[in-house]
């Protein structure tokens, strides 16, 4: 008779880090095309068939690559690390943006800075990404563009975060890339019926509009991490980006004014300006 194998070793994986990068615009799980890679080793994070990038080796962190994953092992892994990863688009659909985050971490890395609120808003396991003003707009989509300029130094508004919403829903983002240029871009508002078409006497879906309000998160001086000079061609940290206190923007500047509600009007893209400028001013907070 044959006798039971002997086990003589366990060998045991526990992936490091595992994250998703999402597109509110489109509600998509985003991979095809990303980069995201550790600033000090150069370890790059691969994507699964899943879409999610993980990380299963770090420097320094061999114990815990190797480590159980049980509940024991995420009590207190044997090792760990706190570092910093960016994110770059090699298709120029999205701003790049870095992220400091302590590893191994238990689950999905999710990173939405307070902001974000949960679906439909949200990907559990999600990290989101901004458009770049270069973008491609989806069909059906609306846009909303501004060159957002600082007022007080006299330059782009870099990393500025633009805000707008809709008769007091969602709130949608964009960021400003390094010379100040911003798209947000955001589903259209329902219009006044319900259904595919209007009903007699209403204005067809191409001729409505809808007011928006428009706001500004700027306080470069106050962020932290600092964030980057844009002519260093380093990538800023999300949550620095993302938790600027909100600035004002101004609808006339001789009086300074504040820039009031704005009109956005079906299958054309609003362009925000001052009056009399080609830029829309900003002042930090």
């Amino acid at each position: 008779m044959s006798s039971a194998p002997v086990v003589l070793e366990t060998v045991t994986r526990t992936a490091l880090l595992g994250m998703r990068f999402w597109d509110r615009v489109t509600g998509s799980i985003v991979a095809d095309g990303l980069q995201v890679t550790e600033t000090t080793t150069g370890v790059a994070a691969v994507p699964n068939r899943s879409g999610v990038f993980v990380v299963h080796d770090f420097p320094g962190l061999h114990a815990s690559a190797n480590g159980s994953g049980d509940d024991t092992f995420w009590s207190s892994p044997p090792a760990a690390a706190t570092t910093t990863f960016v994110v770059a688009d090699a298709d120029r659909r999205f701003l790049p943006f870095a992220f400091t985050i302590e590893v191994p971490v238990q689950g999905l890395f999710a990173e939405d800075c307070g902001l974000v609120v949960s679906p439909p808003d949200a990907v559990t396991g999600g990290v989101p990404l901004f458009s770049a003003p270069s973008r491609v707009v989806p069909a059906g989509v609306a846009a909303v563009r501004a060159d957002l300029w600082d007022a007080d130094a006299d330059a782009p508004a870099a990393w500025a975060v633009l805000e707008v919403s809709s008769n007091g829903g969602s709130v949608y983002r964009g960021v400003a890339d390094g010379l100040g240029r911003t798209v947000v871009l955001l589903p259209y508002p329902e219009p006044p019926w319900h259904g595919s078409s209007p009903p007699p006497g209403s204005r067809a879906l191409s001729d409505q509009t809808w007011p928006l309000t428009i706001a500004v998160r700027y306080a470069p001086a106050a962020a932290s991490p600092p964030l980057p000079d844009p002519a260093s061609g380093v990538a800023p940290d999300l949550c620095a980006v993302l938790t600027q206190e909100v600035g004002t923007l101004l609808g006339a500047d001789s009086p300074a004014t504040p820039l009031g509600s704005q009109t956005l009007a079906f299958g054309r893209e609003l362009v925000l300006r001052t009056p009399g400028r080609s830029v829309l001013l900003v002042i930090p907070a």
